[in-house]
């Protein structure tokens, strides 16, 4: 169960029309395209772009431009099908498009607020996902839906499937998109070969195995998750706090040196989650950090279209977690990360031919990085957009950048409300 503040007075309505099918403007590659071992991951991330203006012309401005977009993103056009060893893979032959929908609301966009995790109620209204998932031969890998509001903005809700892209490169289409809207040529031209991900046979795991520890629940958190109400807050560190936090790191026993305000602030929600679900001392728990490995690979990728994205992982009791120095917490995350080099990479890739990812450990949590998303540039036209937003992160934490901030960093967690309370206080740094 979630908890959102609604803040608009009256339910949000909108009127769609039927879908159309997007088609690549031009013909393109048939045949089958590989998805490695991070691709496997096969369901939908629905986003919204909201704009404050647009003009009269914006749903074909924007549905021309998917059409030339996907010529050079033309994956997304397909489905997805199953190989001879039972993994994933997209059938570029089969080209059924992607569902575009024109819609229209009864409110000003204004009232959509500033929030970046979207109320699930609304989410299905402004990203078009009225197919069966489930139906793998039909469902579509991409849809688009642009929705009109009474004052003249408009937001466009993508859903995209997780087989097909990482943040990065979701982030790199949208703007690649947003380019040709606005009559530019591509300033980015994707990488399409994905054989450069494929796991070696036999596979040679020499590290990343703690990615694959079995978490039991000794403290039934199951239960507590079952049983209250699952709240999704913000909480925003300018950039006193994290200077704060970043000395904190490096004086109180440690002493590492220096780290970034990412580690430091991911060694604060770490500790106060795990102190917040009240997690019994030998609680194993798992800090998971996604890294992006384009720039690790040799030679680099970094046009990669797809997943390109390892974790780091920090794993321990909760004991030891809660009564180390600040400092080490922050020590071990630096480790982890740094860890993550090409052989490391390769090993992850390998494990995961082997063991099964252990995905929903409520002890454990994963930290993902929007920071260095490019968001203020999907411009199709209009300006860039007054605020981008998502759905919720199962056991995730989000760090987005604060727009209203340059050094500032907004970190989004859902929690049971007993636990959200006891967060609250002991995120605060004053």
């Amino acid at each position: 169960m979630e908890s959102f503040e609604i803040e608009t007075k009256d339910a949000l309505i909108v009127e769609r029309s039927a879908p159309v099918a997007v088609l690549p403007e031009h013909e393109t590659p048939g045949g089958s395209l590989f998805l490695s071992n991070l691709d496997q991951a096969d369901f939908l991330l629905p986003s919204v772009y909201s704009f404050d203006r647009s003009g009269a012309n914006v749903v074909d401005v924007i549905k021309q431009a998917l059409s030339k977009v996907l010529v050079h993103y033309y994956p997304l056009a397909g489905r997805l099908a199953r190989n001879s060893e039972g993994k994933l893979e997209v059938d570029c032959q089969k080209k059924l498009g992607v569902p575009f929908v024109e819609a229209s609301a009864n409110c000003d966009i204004v009232n959509l607020g500033d929030k970046r995790l979207l109320d699930s109620n609304v989410l299905q209204k402004l990203v078009y996902r009225d197919f069966p998932e489930d139906v793998r031969e039909v469902a579509p890998l991409l849809t688009a839906q642009v929705t009109r509001f009474r004052c003249g903005g408009f937001t466009l809700g993508i859903a995209i499937n997780h087989c097909m892209v990482d943040a990065s490169s979701g982030m790199n289409f949208m703007n690649s998109w947003a380019e040709i809207a606005r009559g530019r040529p591509l300033s980015l031209i994707p990488c399409h070969d994905r054989i450069i991900m494929k796991s070696r046979v036999p596979p040679q795991i020499t590290d990343a195995s703690d990615n694959f520890v079995h978490v039991n629940d000794v403290s039934n958190l199951t239960a507590l998750y079952k049983e209250e109400q699952i709240v999704w807050k913000s909480f925003h560190f300018d950039g006193e706090k994290l200077a704060t936090l970043k000395n904190m790191a490096t004086t109180d026993g440690q002493g590492i040196g220096s780290c970034s305000s990412f580690v430091a602030l991911g060694a604060l929600v770490w500790r106060a989650r795990s102190k917040a679900l009240d997690l019994k001392p030998h609680q194993l728990s798992k800090l998971l950090v996604l890294v992006d490995i384009r720039s690790k690979l040799k030679p680099p990728i970094a046009t990669y279209f797809g997943n390109a994205l390892v974790q780091a992982c920090c794993l321990g009791t909760a004991g030891e977690l809660i009564n180390e120095p600040f400092s080490s917490t922050t020590w071990r995350i630096k480790k982890a990360i740094e860890k993550v080099n090409e052989d490391y990479v390769r090993s992850y890739i390998d494990c995961l031919d082997v063991y099964q990812p252990d995905l929903f450990s409520l002890s454990s949590l994963c930290l993902v990085s929007w920071q260095r998303l490019d968001y203020g540039s999907t411009d199709f036209g209009w300006g860039k957009p007054r605020n981008f937003c998502t759905g919720d992160v199962p056991t995730g934490c989000l760090f987005m950048r604060d727009e209203s901030e340059r050094k500032g960093i907004v970190v989004v967690i859902g929690l049971p409300l007993s636990a959200m309370n006891t967060f609250e206080k002991l995120v605060q740094l004053e």
